[in-house]
């Protein structure tokens, strides 16, 4: 890119194959991110941001004569893609011009910001996080494009790569797999490998060093190298077990200014409209793979275990408020738990029987299915304990251990009666039996979910709750994308940012749909438990991974609660579409979990959520430490997210600042060294042709304003000639002592694949030679020598040895007044030649002595261009 870089540009099958192995290190190196990015989104995104930024440089370099405006045009490129990822994400509209498109950004890239501050690891991006994550990424990668390709500078980009290690260590400092280390490493060594592996002979032509070239002995060198390794991997561990140690700190870390950044007084996991005491997202972002309970069952298609049922929403939270063993709409209804162990709607045949073993729980309920007819046990204490709350469906525990460890009981439930036909024609009036008891309230339901409710519903064509509650799912499964670790922005209300930014959770998904039910006039609670888990043989496995949040909606006394989900399939913690659903609205599960055309991706996380009460099985102590760590769950408030968007817009700025002002330096500094040396040359013209001439002319005898004499033209052209030479030769002296400072200060780095030629000129020899010498020596290299390089040579030469070694010129007058001696006397043998001869030597006298001036400032400005010639010929010298 530069000439002072000593070496010519990739063409060809050299330039791809360095761009191919910059996309690739870059791919490899990016695995630590798979630790902050859910899924395989790490890779996705980094290869949308690098391929589109190295392919075009590929392509520019082969296009491009002038390789400076590489850089720039790929500057547009990923301008082109940014806007093209915004118009997808639906962020902005190119419809809408282009003042609008730059408007828009700054109401993107706060966001982006504010997201990715407030978010957990892993994270699933929402689409201004995928918009400036994948910016930083082509920014990054245009960068080592033009540090690698163009400037060849292997080291650099090699510990670049490596660096990638320290990317996820504030968020995940406890390490990732195998491989999130093992990549970076092979993309460090896979740069650095390529100084020794040139597809360009050009490159390491002249280059005696070893890194510059093939290796003479490969085979034993390799072997060396796998020795050395060897050596290291053996002898580390038991000599680092055997060399004295450091005695830890007491305390190694200021916990102040730690819990002041994280800000331990604040509830770590932020609003999510479940109340945090029976909010299952804080055991379910633990990811435990603990098995919590082992059951069978003689159901067909075993059901949601439920563990809570919240009722109230108080205009933040859903929470439960109402217990007891009496049923609390003033009637009894199907779904209502029961002791009795009989049929309610059928016969005996309708029951099923559910035995479960706890394997790791802790709390005051028991997980059971729906529709309870009979709890039965072994344990005489805990059946002692025992009481179904009939409204609620819940089984609930009272002066008893809080493990539940090796505890075995026996659930009968009731097949539900519901059909599609069957909940469609449910009298209007039933609807009002859980308002009019106060066991669900409308008051509080907000305005944006009773709008978006009002939408849906009418996009629909919806009649009926039934119909209503299908569409409202079908809206979640296929408008919405799942994350544990999407937070809400500071300052925002959590049911706002959910619904705008569609993603999230469980809990999110089964709050946001109570809520619409419920504007529509259509009580809904929401449940809290498991999902079925996985068979294991004749019996089931829940773990915590299968802890979920449902929906309930109330369809009168025959039918009661009826479950539906919200819940996109990609929750992959075994949520299913309600078998009643399925047959309404012709379905199958594939369309219900149809990805999000509208969401910004969709993961496929591994969570799922566990109530804290019901599966942690820690000790107070450890379980108060769990909740001040910061868990994967960790939510800054506002201050703290404005402290960071503050400091990024301030570095931001800054760097904006820093640039301007580099750039206006480097105009300022060039301009100033072409107005510096324009003031050098035109010394010469004003102190020789005007105060000269004007003091010869303000002198003599009564010729004051007269014509110069041609004899002084001569010696004041003659002047100008050998003043212009020596500055010529001093430029040329100090660009070579500048070209020699850049080469020590670049080649200090190790940066060169084939060092330019060291060329000076010797000051011993004249000018001439020592000029002819410069010229040898550029022409050893690559660089061609022109006759007109010699041609200028030749001239500054002459003037510069006129400068050192004629004799010295007569000050002007000096020949007039000899001329006046002359003829006022007589002459003598000979004279006639003497008088015919010049004065003084220089060049031809001009014919008139009125444009004296003009061959002078000629003579300096043919002398400079020679100079201008050969400065740039030094600076193409390699």
């Amino acid at each position: 890119m530069s000439p002072l870089m000593g070496r010519p540009s990739l063409r060809g099958t050299a330039l791809l194959g360095r761009e191919l192995a910059l996309l690739l290190a870059i791919l490899i190196s990016s695995a630590p991110l798979s630790m902050l990015l859910d899924g395989s989104s790490w890779l996705t995104l980094t290869l949308a941001a690098t391929a589109p930024v190295i392919v075009s440089g590929a392509v520019l370099r082969s296009l491009l004569r002038h390789l400076w405006l590489v850089p720039l045009a790929q500057l547009v490129v990923l301008a082109v893609m940014l806007l093209v990822m915004e118009s997808v994400q639906g962020l902005v509209s190119v419809s809408d011009g282009p003042i609008a498109l730059v408007t828009a950004q700054t109401s993107i890239f706060p966001g982006a910001m504010s997201e990715l501050a407030s978010g957990t690891a892993p994270m699933t991006l929402g689409s201004r996080g995928t918009v400036a994550v994948v910016l930083l990424m082509a920014l990054g990668t245009l960068i080592l494009d033009l540090v690698y390709v163009d400037l060849g500078w292997h080291t650099p980009t090699g510990l670049a790569l490596l660096g990638t290690l320290l990317i996820p260590a504030l968020q995940a400092p406890e390490g990732g797999s195998w491989w999130t280390v093992a990549g970076p490493v092979l993309a460090g060594l896979l740069i650095l490998a390529t100084r020794t592996l040139h597809a360009d002979p050009s490159y390491i032509e002249g280059d005696r060093r070893p890194q510059a070239g093939p290796l003479p002995m490969p085979l034993r060198t390799a072997g060396a190298a796998v020795v050395g390794t060897l050596l290291i991997a053996s002898l580390a561990m038991p000599l680092g077990a055997a060399l004295p140690q450091i005695a830890p700190t007491q305390v190694a870390l200021d916990m102040d200014v730690i819990n002041q950044w994280q800000n331990r007084d604040m509830p770590q996991l932020g609003p999510v409209m479940i109340d945090d005491d029976i909010s299952v997202r804080r055991s379910l972002l633990e990811q435990s793979d603990a098995e919590v309970l082992r059951y069978s069952t003689t159901a067909a298609e075993p059901s949601y275990l439920r563990l809570r049922t919240l009722n109230s929403f108080d205009g933040e939270n859903f929470t439960a408020d109402v217990s007891g063993e009496e049923p609390l709409l003033g009637r009894t209804a199907f779904s209502d738990a029961r002791t009795d162990g009989t049929a309610v709607a059928g016969t005996s045949a309708d029951l099923e029987t559910t035995e479960i073993s706890v394997e790791d729980l802790a709390g005051d309920r028991l997980p059971a299915p729906s529709d309870i007819r009979r709890v039965t046990t072994s344990d005489a204490e805990v059946s002692d304990a025992l009481s179904v709350q009939p409204t609620n469906g819940e089984i609930a525990m009272s002066g008893v251990r809080t493990s539940l460890v090796g505890l075995g009981y026996t659930v009968t439930t009731e097949t539900s009666p519901a059909s599609p036909e069957a909940l469609r024609t449910v009298d209007p009036a039933v609807f009002d039996q859980p308002l009019e008891a106060g066991y669900i309230r409308t008051e509080e339901v907000p305005q944006i979910a009773v709008d978006l409710a009002d939408q849906v519903r009418a996009d629909a064509g919806a009649e009926n709750a039934f119909d209503t509650a299908v569409a409202y799912q079908e809206y979640f499964n296929s408008s919405f994308a799942y994350s544990l670790t999407v937070n809400s922005p500071p300052g925002e209300d959590p049911l706002e940012s959910f619904l705008a930014d569609r993603i999230g959770y469980c809990e999110q998904f089964a709050a946001s749909f109570a809520l619409m039910m419920t504007s529509q006039g259509y009580p809904t609670r929401v449940a809290i438990g498991f999902t079925p888990g996985e068979q294991d043989g004749d019996q089931w496995s829940v773990t915590a991974k299968n802890a979920h949040a449902w929906p309930e909606v109330w369809f009168g006394p025959e039918y009661g609660w009826v479950r539906f989900e919200p819940t996109p399939s990609a929750a992959a913690n075994g949520v299913s579409t309600p078998s009643v659903t399925e047959d309404g609205s012709g379905q199958d599960d594939s369309d219900a979990a149809e990805e999000p055309s509208e969401a910004p991706t969709t993961e496929d996380p591994e969570e799922a959520s566990a109530s804290e009460e019901a599966v942690t099985t820690e000790d107070p102590a450890r379980s108060a430490d769990a909740s001040t760590s910061d868990g994967g769950g960790l939510v800054t408030d506002p201050a703290t997210v404005q402290r960071v968007e503050g400091g990024v817009f301030t570095l931001l700025i800054l760097g904006f600042l820093v640039a301007a002002g580099g750039a206006a330096a480097v105009v300022l500094v060039r301009r100033h060294r072409v107005n510096s040396r324009d003031a050098r040359w035109d010394q010469y013209v004003q102190g020789a042709t005007g105060d000269d001439a004007e003091g010869e002319r303000g002198s003599g005898d009564g010729a004051g304003d007269g014509p110069l004499d041609p004899a002084d033209a001569a010696i004041l052209a003659e002047r100008i000639r050998r003043r212009a030479g020596e500055l010529a030769w001093t430029e040329l002296t100090w660009e070579l002592v500048v070209r020699d400072r850049v080469l020590r200060l670049i080649g200090w780095t190790g940066a060169w694949g084939s060092p330019p030629q060291r060329i000076a000129l010797d000051d011993s020899l004249p000018p001439g030679r020592a000029l002819e010498d410069l010229l040898a020596q550029i022409a050893a290299g690559d660089t061609e020598v022109t006759d007109e390089d010699h041609a200028a040579a030749a001239r500054i030469a002459s003037a510069c040895t006129a400068a050192r070694y004629a004799a010295p010129l007569p000050e002007p007058g000096a020949a007039a007044a000899a001329q006046a001696t002359a003829s006022a006397t007589p002459p003598s043998a000979g004279s006639a030649r003497d008088a015919a001869a010049p004065s003084a030597p220089g060049p031809s006298t001009p014919a008139s002595a009125d444009g004296a001036s003009e061959p002078a400032t000629d003579t300096m400005a043919s002398l400079r261009a020679d100079s201008d010639q050969l400065i740039a010929l030094i600076r193409r010298a390699r």
